[in-house]
Formats: C-alpha cells, sequence, structure tokens
C-alpha cells in the first residue's frame, strides 16, 4: 500500500528549520509509530503556547537506554546526526570457515538536532524508517521521511579512524571531526536487524586532526548493518545498509 500525504507544522508544534512526510512511503509498523507520535506533539502543542520556536541544544541528552557506554559527563552537547549509508567488509575466500572482516562505513549525514532536542522520542524512530528509505539520487537533498537537511559525511580516514566532515558547503562549515574507538555495546534485542542484525553502538573519542571542539561521538539507535557471519558465497568486498543516529559532544 502506498500513499502520500502532506503534513504543514507550523513553528509552535515542531521547533526545527524542518517540514515533515511530504514523500510517499511503503506503510509499515514504523511509520505508524512515527505518525503517532507527530499527532500527539501537534496535539500538545496546540495546547501549548510556551511549546519552543527553536531548538535549544542544551536540553539535549543521550538517551538513557545507552547507559552501557561511557557517560559525556562534563560535556555539552552540538549536534545530533542521523547516518544513513553502508558498513563495509572484506572475505579473504567465499568460505563458510572464513568471517567478514569490517572494513569501514561510508554515510551521509542529516542534521537532527532540532528533533532531538524537543522531541527525542521522535528521533528514536528515524534509523528505523531510515534504513528502509533509499538515499536520494541528489547527495544535497534533505532526507525523508522527516526532510532534514544534510549535515555531512561519515567514512573512515584511514582503517581504524572514522572521521565526520560536517563542512557541507562554504556556508555550512560545523567542522571535522576525527575518532578512534573508545568503547560498545550490543544493540539491543529490539532493535531492527535488516538481513543479519544490528551493528554495535559506540562510544568513540576524539583525535588529532579534529577541527572543532569536539570530544566525543555516540552512535546509538542502530538499525541493521551487520555481515552474514561467515563468508560463504560472499564476494571479496561487500556492504550492508544501515542507519543510526550520532550524539556530537563538546566542551
Amino acid at each position: 500500500m502506498r500513499f502520500g500525504l502532506v503534513l504543514c507544522l507550523s513553528a509552535v508544534s515542531l521547533a526545527a528549520p524542518t517540514h515533515f512526510l511530504d514523500h510517499a512511503y511503503d506503510w509499515s509498523d514504523e511509520l505508524a509509530e512515527f505518525y503517532g507520535k507527530i499527532s500527539q506533539y501537534i496535539n500538545t502543542a496546540k495546547h501549548n503556547i510556551r511549546a519552543p520556536s527553536a531548538c535549544d541544544v542544551s536540553k539535549i541528552a543521550l538517551p538513557s537506554y545507552a547507559s552501557g557506554l561511557t557517560s559525556p559527563d562534563g560535556l555539552k552537547p552540538v549536534y545530533v546526526a542521523l547516518g544513513r549509508g553502508t558498513q563495509n567488509y572484506t572475505c579473504a575466500d567465499s568460505s563458510s570457515k572464513t568471517a567478514p572482516v569490517a572494513a569501514g562505513a561510508v554515510a551521509r549525514l542529516y542534521n537532527a538536532t532540532c528533533i532531538a532536542a524537543n522531541y527525542p522520542g521522535m528521533l528514536e524512530t528515524l534509523p528505523n524508517l531510515a534504513y528502509k528509505v533509499t538515499l536520494p539520487t541528489n547527495e544535497y537533498a534533505s532526507f525523508p521521511p522527516s526532510n532534514i537537511d544534510l549535515m555531512g559525511h561519515h567514512f573512515f580516514y584511514d582503517a581504524t579512524t572514522p572521521e565526520f566532515n560536517l563542512n557541507t558547503t562554504p556556508d555550512k562549515q560545523h567542522g571535522i571531526v576525527m575518532t578512534k574507538k573508545g568503547g560498545s555495546i550490543d544493540a539491543p534485542s529490539n532493535a531492527l536487524s535488516g538481513e543479519h542484525g544490528a551493528v554495535a553502538w559506540l562510544y568513540l573519542t576524539t583525535t588529532d586532526g579534529t577541527v572543532g571542539n569536539y570530544k566525543s561521538v555516540y552512535r546509538v539507535d542502530t538499525a541493521a548493518g551487520s555481515p552474514p557471519k561467515t563468508c560463504k558465497g560472499m564476494p571479496s568486498a561487500f556492504q550492508m545498509q544501515y542507519a543510526a543516529n550520532y550524539y556530537f559532544f563538546g566542551e
């Protein structure tokens, strides 16, 4: 079943420089939940004249269910991004005795900061939706279903250095975040698994080469991305689609 919906939200009902849900999608339980939350927020905003009209990043907090990761104590939230792309892997051969080896990731990052500040419950839902939506052909286009703007790109600078380049255009320069892995926990059992499971949640610390006052990055709310357990029948290099939320903290 396919449908289209134009949903116009005023500043009082959605405190973000975005609009929602004006593309056509396949119906799913995740979309039903997403729509339900939007309906609740709009109804609340209609009865609350003090609803925020801008996003206050000081209200952003790492979700309590990510407590297994090192806490960002003493640091301030800077941005939150929805990541959508691929986790990349290699196989030495195509036998069942060989396991895939992680070979970095490539993803576009979309600015979900205002959603995180005002509607964290909605943010949790986005990766599950984003995983099921194909990236726009135009690299700089906003991303459905929330039509949030491109913020930057995630890739690996080298084999062990995840990079987040947040300098999208000449007038959108948010810095460059070079990181290394500081810790991880398994994705929860209710995470969207995709073909072979959701990739782990990560705590990353910044390293030399970072441009901007960034100190840590958290990857949470992951959807899919894990490889098969063995390389049986797999090519020497392959990709697995994934989505996740990335929280950036600084001093």
